[in-house]
């Protein structure tokens, strides 16, 4: 399959881009940044907030699929009139483009951000939560992520042959990384607690866009991608008190190191499940 993989020359982008191409995809990397280290497959670079751009590299690669990860990666750091205007208009011109070229399959990097519960002190109903639970936030970088999906559901309905799937991604941790994840530990508990102290390695993200890009479904389905633990020592029961007080509701038998995401969604859907966990590397 011929993929476009916008934002490849990024924390999750570039081992989408090597997984993609190990699986025998012809892969074309879009981004602004060209990549610092050798990856396969062709590099654009282009503008994504540029509609015109946008149709030009759709009409330079005949895509069969497209992997959109382009962004900007961060709740902060950003003006916020920037951030909803480069993630909303970027992830626009891609969807739409994409269906006018008769794209199949769309797999979209929402974020874990767009649940609401990030920015919010209020809890979840219920531990885990899946992608029915959420809650409205103001934050610029949750809503831009959030409407993202409502783009989606919108264009499905005009597109009907395009499916569109949207991974609402964790904290993504590189391999090399896992150090970011000590000073969690360290700062019990507020450090990390806005995801409930949730993350995903990168590779598991890769693996994850193969999954959704290569598997079948139709118009427009959310999924939550997380590793299987958390990042702390603490059991999460213990740490969601300590952290926001008494009161949530836990599920019987949840697990003192299993993640609050459940992902279990993407796993009867696609098969896929994260394989990578910061306590088989400690």
């Amino acid at each position: 399959m011929r993929i476009i993989v916008t934002g490849g020359s990024g924390r999750a982008g570039r081992y989408t881009v090597k997984e993609l191409a190990d699986a025998g995809h012809e892969v074309i990397n879009v981004d602004r940044v060209r990549p610092s280290l050798s990856l396969p497959g062709s590099f654009i670079e282009i503008d994504l907030t540029d509609a015109g751009e946008v149709y030009d590299l759709f009409a330079q690669v005949r895509p069969e699929g497209v992997c959109h990860l382009a962004a900007n990666p961060s709740p902060s750091g950003y003006s916020r009139q920037g951030t909803f205007q480069n993630n909303v208009m970027s992830t626009y011109h891609m969807m739409q483009a994409a269906g006018d070229f008769n794209v199949r399959r769309f797999i979209y990097a929402s974020s874990e951000m767009a649940t609401g519960w990030l920015t919010t002190e209020d809890l979840p109903p219920h531990f885990p939560f899946n992608e029915e639970d959420r809650v409205e936030s103001p934050n610029a970088y949750a809503l831009s992520k959030y409407m993202g999906e409502v783009i989606a559901e919108s264009l499905v309905t005009r597109y009907a042959d395009m499916a569109i799937c949207s991974l609402r991604i964790n904290n993504v941790i590189p391999p090399d990384e896992y150090y970011r994840l000590e000073a969690r530990r360290r700062n019990f508990p507020h450090e990390g607690s806005s995801n409930f102290w949730s993350y995903i390695d990168a590779r598991d993200v890769a693996t994850a866009f193969r999954a959704a890009i290569e598997g079948e479904s139709s118009g427009h389905e959310v999924f939550l991608i997380a590793a299987a633990d958390t990042c702390i020592d603490v059991p999460i029961q213990e740490a969601v008190e300590t952290r926001y007080g008494p009161g949530a509701n836990f599920a019987p038998g949840h697990g003192p190191h299993q993640s609050v995401f459940d992902c279990s969604k993407i796993k009867e859907t696609f098969g896929w499940e994260a394989k990578y966990s910061w306590r088989k590397t400690a």
